[in-house]
């Protein structure tokens, strides 16, 4: 019995040891597995992909039919030891969507990528003055417009989605009042803002009521993160003279209900006389077809000979062996009976002595002369005027 026993042990033992050896090979079989890139696209315009085994060089995305773009964006090691790219925000912008192919060094992988709808880097706000006069605090800003594409240009309509902070004096001590759209100071609640439109950007105007000594004043956004966007500025406020008209103050000044404040112009225009004054384009897209953006007018667009006007460039004009060229356009030849177009030109058909022209078919065709004749200049002779010399 102990010699079965030991050997049953024995077989145990072995059994148990095959076992082991199996479950640690398909261990180390599944670690060997490496899991699939995997790419993400979204409504901002960031896109990722994830679980590639190196650090790409250089990256780049596609939509189908259109043409490639570099990606900038921060690259990030795996807990599994693979490596993650993650785009910047707006990065794809595209109103409508679609298919895309992103190109890590030379290989590509595909992502379907949503409609653009926000990012944060869409607007950046400067805080232009803030100041009060009698019982009226006046905090004025500029949201600046960002166009992503051709014919979508985004501008900010919602000025009381923003947090307004201001720095007041009250009771001898400094205290920040707040007005936002989830938290209102008792004092700070009722504000009224105006917004006039400028190119390229909009200027707002808030007015507030109040008997508080006001030193600074904050605009921000809360939904985007301030440390990375610009959708918040701080303005340390001051006086300003008052005035009953734009010649009391500085050239670079209007009288605004009653106070003299800066005239802060958005980029497409400048200033003059106490105002701001748009300039008739800043890029092509500006103007009209045909016309160009230059020294901030449009002017015509000028093609050469063999060009022709597409949008604001100039495209090159390919005519057919039948077309010419003229006034920048392709226009048939029309040639005449007896003549073909050759490199846009018509020449006289040129047939062999033994054919002759049909004209029904503007063609050389060969000559059938009957008994006695012979195909000669074109035409049929007869031999015997070939033999003595006579027509």
């Amino acid at each position: 019995m102990k010699k079965g026993a030991a050997a049953t042990l024995s077989v145990f033992f072995f059994l148990l040891s095959i076992l082991i050896v199996t479950l640690v090979a398909m261990s180390t079989q599944a670690q060997l597995v490496k899991p699939s890139p995997e790419t993400l696209c979204h409504e901002n315009g960031a896109f990722s992909i994830s679980n590639l085994d190196k650090r790409g060089m250089s990256v780049s995305i596609k939509k189908s039919g259109g043409s490639s773009l570099q990606a900038s964006g921060s690259w990030r090691e795996m807990a599994s030891g693979l490596y993650k790219f993650t785009s910047d925000d707006m990065a794809v912008v595209d109103v409508k969507g679609g298919y895309y192919t992103i190109t890590v060094d030379k290989k590509g992988y595909g992502v379907t990528c949503p409609p653009f709808e926000f990012s944060c880097k869409l607007i950046n706000i400067t805080v232009n003055s803030c100041y009060r006069r009698n019982s009226t605090f006046f905090g004025k800003y500029t949201a600046y417009s960002y166009r992503y594409d051709k014919k979508n240009e985004f501008r900010f309509e919602k000025p009381f989605m923003l947090r307004y902070d201001a720095i007041a004096l009250v009771d001898g001590k400094k205290k920040e009042l707040t007005h936002s759209s989830n938290i209102k100071s008792p004092d700070f609640e009722t504000i009224n803002i105006t917004r006039i439109k400028r190119v390229g950007s909009n200027t707002y105007t808030l007015k507030w009521q109040t008997p508080f000594d006001i030193s600074r004043f904050k605009i921000r956004y809360d939904d985007c993160e301030t440390a990375k966007y610009k959708f918040y500025d701080s303005f340390e406020c001051t006086d300003r003279p008052s005035c009953s008209s734009d010649g009391q103050c500085l050239q670079s000044e209007r009288c605004d209900g009653g106070f003299c404040i800066p005239v802060s112009c958005a980029a497409c225009q400048y200033q003059s006389n106490h105002t701001c004054i748009d300039y008739d384009c800043c890029t092509d897209l500006d103007c009209d077809s045909g016309f160009v953006c230059s020294s901030s007018k449009c002017q015509p667009l000028s093609c050469e000979f063999d060009e022709y006007v597409a949008g604001h460039g100039c495209e090159q004009l390919e005519c057919a062996e039948d077309e010419y060229l003229f006034n920048h356009t392709c226009s048939k030849l029309n040639c005449q009976k007896g003549q073909v177009a050759v490199n846009q030109i018509c020449k006289d058909i040129t047939c062999n002595d033994d054919e002759s022209i049909n004209f029904e078919t503007n063609s050389c065709q060969k000559l059938r002369c009957g008994f006695l004749k012979k195909a000669k200049g074109h035409t049929c002779v007869s031999v015997f005027s070939l033999w003595f010399g006579r027509k």
